[in-house]
């Protein structure tokens, strides 16, 4: 199982059960915590995002103490908890505001910095993930395309999602899928 990609490992927990899930989760852990196409200081960040998002104390204290060990600046942490502001005033449904906060976000979301935005458009999309929010999904994967973040480096952004939330991640990943499939016809 060593040799096997994260994306293979996630195919293969769709179809095991609880047992096997969870030695694919072990697994995903692992995989997590090495660097890959994202750094670990990405990852950590994108990580400490979901903790915000999903206010778990412990969680969030692990991966801020993890981000400063790893030298996330200030600038960095502040990136990351603003993206937490903007997703928990994000309208959902078909509310009216939906274009105005789009526009508000887009405006928030763009830097001349570009891995400012990069990693708020990575950690927005963890979190849509974990809404289970299709625009949101849709939304912040083009933006992060858009940002140059590779398909690649959003796989790699799915594991830590499944740490944070478990298997209802599996179910969004044909959203990731189809959204790409469509921002490559364009």
């Amino acid at each position: 199982m060593a040799n096997e990609t994260t994306s293979q490992l996630m195919q293969k927990a769709g179809s095991y059960g609880l047992q096997e899930f969870l030695e694919i989760m072990g697994e995903l852990s692992q995989e997590s915590t090495k660097k890959g196409l994202l750094s670990r200081q990405q990852k950590e960040l994108i990580t400490l995002g979901l903790a915000l998002y999903k206010n778990c104390q412990r969680c969030i204290t692990i991966h801020s103490d993890e981000a400063a060990r790893l030298e996330a600046t200030d600038i960095q942490f502040c990136n990351v908890k603003k993206v937490i502001f903007f997703m928990n005033a994000a309208p959902h449904g078909d509310s009216n505001l939906w274009d105005d906060w789009v526009n508000n976000w887009k405006d928030y979301s763009y830097s001349k910095v570009k891995e400012r935005q990069q990693l708020r458009e990575m950690v927005a999309l963890a979190i849509s993930i974990v809404m289970q929010h299709e625009k949101q999904i849709q939304l912040h994967l083009t933006a992060a395309l858009d940002a140059d973040i590779s398909i690649e480096q959003i796989f790699e952004i799915v594991p830590l999602v499944m740490l944070m939330d478990g298997a209802p991640t599996l179910s969004q990943v044909p959203s990731l899928i189809t959204g790409y499939e469509e921002y490559q016809q364009k």
